[in-house]
């Protein structure tokens, strides 16, 4: 009998942690509050400024799965939710595509739920930011300005070029954007803030999916024109090289062999403009790929590359500006 029981206990000590990750993973019975709340690593209060397109995240908990995350406007005895998200990028983060154009303090809070938002977690610490405007300058981009990429969400300091710039940058960038995208949204995202000067790193997207170097540099103009009517000084920086060897391995698509070509003949003619920065060519090889010790997928450069470029477009803002 007491062979039994023991075997029976044995027994339950291997189940039941099967149980609670059953449980936890696929939103059964665990009642709420019975987890610790999760630990932020997004450092937006160590930013010169605010994202305009906020990645939030934290240090996942075992053997779960999904979080919510709340922003509240400060305003006194008025304080205001302002956004509910939920986790759908990864374990550990979600980007903000909403952006933050209303000027004011806010804070961050993350909790773990079940798939049904069940809170499983008190609320974590609150972590505060604030959105000001006027800016003097201002980045407009896509994820190599944004930050970060698979290996690191964008809200960490360590994967941006702003960084590495001792010269204060809005950024204004959102991953994945071509340069319609920033055109289309030129007027919402760029003019609240007012940039004296905006530097526009736009174009390996295009080039990336195939885009005619003609049509990407009418859309250069475009976002030229558009500065230059409401008093902004317009930077251009040449477009980063990419290295096929390292973006196909990790499922990054190059859709156009000719790529180059074409980043060539956008360079030059950036190369023509008033105000512009070279911070392709030290992050080029002698083939005219992305150096591959400067970038973990072949798209993205990581911390050495974003410093280089941080400290070669500080250097050009101070001279200038």
């Amino acid at each position: 009998m007491q062979l039994g029981i023991r075997n029976g206990e044995l027994g339950m000590k291997k189940v039941l942690p099967l149980l609670l990750s059953t449980c936890l993973l696929f939103g059964g019975g665990v009642e709420a509050k019975k987890l610790p709340p999760p630990v932020l690593t997004a450092e937006f209060e160590q930013m010169d400024f605010m994202q305009l397109y906020p990645t939030y995240s934290w240090e996942p908990l075992p053997l779960t799965q999904f979080y919510q995350v709340q922003v509240v406007k400060v305003d006194g005895a008025r304080d205001k939710i302002v956004r509910e998200l939920f986790n759908t990028e990864a374990l550990n983060r979600v980007t903000d595509w909403t952006p933050f154009t209303e000027s004011g303090k806010y804070y961050w809070q993350v909790r773990v739920v079940d798939r049904n938002h069940k809170p499983l977690s008190d609320w974590s610490v609150k972590k505060y930011f604030t959105v000001t405007a006027p800016v003097k300058f201002a980045v407009l981009g896509d994820s190599i300005s944004h930050g970060g990429a698979s290996y690191i969400p964008a809200g960490q300091l360590s994967c941006q070029w702003e960084t590495y710039c001792d010269v204060p940058i809005k950024s204004l960038a959102r991953s994945g954007d071509t340069t319609q995208a920033m055109l289309d949204r030129f007027d919402n995202d760029v003019l609240p803030f007012k940039p004296q000067v905006l530097i526009i790193m736009a174009g390996v997207n295009d080039i990336r999916i195939g885009a005619k170097s003609a049509a990407v540099i009418k859309n250069l103009e475009a976002l030229r024109d558009k500065c230059l009517a409401n008093d902004i000084t317009p930077v251009f920086s040449t477009i980063t090289s990419m290295n096929p060897e390292l973006m196909t391995p990790r499922g990054i698509p190059l859709t156009d062999d000719d790529w180059r070509e074409a980043r060539e003949q956008i360079n030059f003619w950036i190369k023509t403009t008033p105000y512009f920065i070279d911070v392709s060519t030290p992050l080029t090889d002698e083939f005219g790929y992305l150096r591959a010790e400067l970038t973990p997928d072949g798209l993205h450069p990581a911390l050495r590359g974003k410093k280089i470029m941080g400290e070669l477009i500080a250097d050009y803002l101070k001279k200038n500006f």
